[in-house]
């Protein structure tokens, strides 16, 4: 993982990091940033969010920013986890804005759009190309 994917950004915490994914803080605007590299599994990615939800108990989160522009394949597998404890809790926990950056892999946007269907009626959820256009939305939303 590259520790300085987010450099660009200001007052940034890590969470966590394993071999395929990252989560980071932004004290400021109460966003997370969580980004994933290479092939999907969902056990990488139950591991890392497993991390953010005790943070999230103790920091306010109120905006979200995954970005999966470099990995590939689909997240199905992680789907029970998704919609029956990550989600809950983070939204009962603050979260309001969720933005995705999704690769052009149709598999991933498929898995995307079903998971956004699921969970998106209960917080703001966006998809978008890119994660310069994910950050404008999101730093539109931050009150």
């Amino acid at each position: 993982m590259n520790r300085n994917y987010y450099n660009k950004l200001n007052n940034m915490k890590l969470v966590y990091e394993n071999s395929r994914g990252q989560a980071q803080y932004k004290t400021s605007s109460k966003t997370l940033y969580t980004q994933y590299v290479g092939l999907a599994h969902a056990d990488i990615i139950i591991d890392l969010l497993e991390k953010v939800l005790p943070f999230s108990e103790e920091h306010s989160i109120n905006h979200m920013i995954a970005n999966l522009a470099n990995m590939q394949g689909t997240f199905t597998g992680a789907m029970e986890f998704f919609e029956k404890r990550f989600y809950p809790t983070m939204i009962k926990n603050g979260l309001r804005t969720y933005a995705m950056v999704v690769p052009p892999d149709v598999f991933t946007k498929f898995a995307a759009d079903s998971l956004q269907k699921t969970v998106g009626g209960k917080l703001d959820w966006r998809m978008f190309p890119s994660f310069e256009e994910a950050q404008e939305w999101t730093d539109s939303q931050v009150k």
